[in-house]
């Protein structure tokens, strides 16, 4: 996840972890490293990446907005699983910000999830 990701996560509360144990790794360049022991702090996207392929990671969900913009700039993302909330925002942050290119996907499936419309999409390479 990225920062501020990770720091409105931890503003929920301790009982309000939903990781359990697994691997948690926060993409920042100003949260100190020994912050959390549940946590590896990375500084930069392709440390981020070497730790990931170093651990033998599989399936990664990339939390925050400009961490996904950063995994997509990186070429890193083969799935996108995209949940519309029933809520039309004023306003925020785009999702996924200023694209260099086109990203071609293909609808995989729809669901209708408690009320959100799960999207799943595969990239086309």
């Amino acid at each position: 996840m990225g920062r501020n990701t990770h720091d409105k996560v931890i503003g929920f509360g301790e009982e309000n972890w939903h990781y359990g144990e697994r691997h948690v790794g926060v993409l920042s360049t100003t949260l100190p490293e020994d912050a959390d022991p549940r946590i590896t702090v990375n500084r930069d996207i392709d440390s981020l990446v070497a730790d990931l392929d170093k651990r033998g990671s599989e399936h990664v969900y990339p939390d925050g907005g400009r961490l996904v913009q950063s995994f997509i700039h990186a070429g890193r993302v083969d799935r996108f699983v995209i949940s519309v909330a029933p809520v039309l925002n004023g306003a925020g942050h785009r999702l996924f910000g200023e694209l260099v290119q086109d990203v071609p996907l293909r609808l995989d499936s729809v669901a209708d999830i408690g009320g959100f419309a799960q999207l799943r999409y595969t990239v086309e390479k």
